[in-house]
C-alpha cells in the first residue's frame, strides 16, 4: 500500500480556518505536539473549544491540516524559484536553500522528536513528501545548471542530491539532535556550507584570512608591549 501524502488533501479557505492553521503551526513548531492541548491552542487563539472542534475532531487532525497547508506553501515557493527565468542556477539554489533554512528556523527539537517517535505515520509521510515532491524540484535546478554549464557536468547530479538529502535526513534524526546542541535551522545551514562550498579555502579566502590574522597578531603584539611598559 502506498503511503498517503498529506499535501493532496484540500482545505477550506475561510479566514478563521486559515488563522487557526497559521497560529497552530507556530505553536506546534515551538512547543512540539505532546506538550500542547486543544484547550491551550484554543485559549491562545482566543476562540472557544467548540470553534476549534468545529473544524478539527482532534489534535492529530489539526496537525495534519497544518502540515498539509505547510507542504502546499513549500511547493509553491520552491516551484516559483525553479521557474524564475531571470535568476541564474546559483541564485536559484541559494534561494532554494535559504528558504528551507528560514522555514526550519521555526522548528524545535521537541517537534521533530514528537513526529519521529509519537507520530511515525506522519513522519513517514513527510519523508515521502520530501522525496517525491521536494527532491524533483531540486533535481531540476541542478539539471538546469548542468545544461547551462553552471554546474560541472562530470559530477553525478543524482548522487550529489542523494548525498545532500541523506545527510540532512540523518542529522535531523531526533536521537542525534538530543545528543548534540544544534537547532534544526543551524544544522541545515552547516550541511549546506559543507556540501556546496566544501571545507577548503580558495586563494582569495586564504589571502583574506591571512590578512586578518596579521592584523590580529599586530594588535596582540602592541597589547603585550603596553603591558610590559606598565
Amino acid at each position: 500500500m502506498k503511503t498517503k501524502i498529506v499535501s493532496k488533501v484540500s482545505y477550506p479557505n475561510n479566514q478563521p480556518y486559515q488563522r487557526i492553521l497559521e497560529r497552530s503551526r507556530e505553536l506546534f513548531f515551538r512547543y512540539g505536539y505532546s506538550r500542547l492541548s486543544m484547550d491551550e491552542i484554543a485559549e491562545d487563539l482566543g476562540v472557544s473549544k467548540a470553534t476549534l472542534y468545529r473544524y478539527f475532531p482532534d489534535k492529530e487532525a489539526l496537525l495534519r491540516a497544518v502540515i498539509g497547508k505547510t507542504q502546499e506553501q513549500i511547493l509553491s515557493t520552491l516551484k516559483a524559484i525553479s521557474d524564475d527565468e531571470k535568476s541564474s542556477v546559483r541564485e536559484k539554489l541559494s534561494a532554494f536553500l535559504t528558504f528551507l533554512s528560514q522555514f526550519m528556523s521555526g522548528l524545535t527539537r521537541e517537534f521533530v522528536q514528537d513526529l519521529k517517535f509519537k507520530l511515525p505515520e506522519i513522519w513517514k509521510e513527510l519523508e515521502v513528501f520530501r522525496r517525491e515532491k521536494v527532491f524533483p524540484v531540486f533535481s531540476e535546478i541542478v539539471a538546469e545548471g548542468v545544461r547551462k554549464n553552471e554546474i560541472r557536468s562530470d559530477l553525478d547530479g543524482r548522487l550529489f542530491l542523494e548525498m545532500f538529502f541523506y545527510l540532512a535526513q540523518e542529522f535531523m534524526n531526533p536521537d542525534w539532535l538530543i545528543k548534540n546542541d544544534y537547532a534544526p535551522s543551524k544544522l541545515l545551514e552547516s550541511i549546506i556550507r559543507i556540501v556546496f562550498f566544501g571545507i577548503f579555502l580558495d586563494d582569495s579566502q586564504r589571502e583574506t584570512l591571512k590578512s586578518k590574522n596579521q592584523v590580529k597578531e599586530k594588535k596582540n603584539d602592541q597589547k603585550k608591549r603596553r603591558i610590559k611598559k606598565t
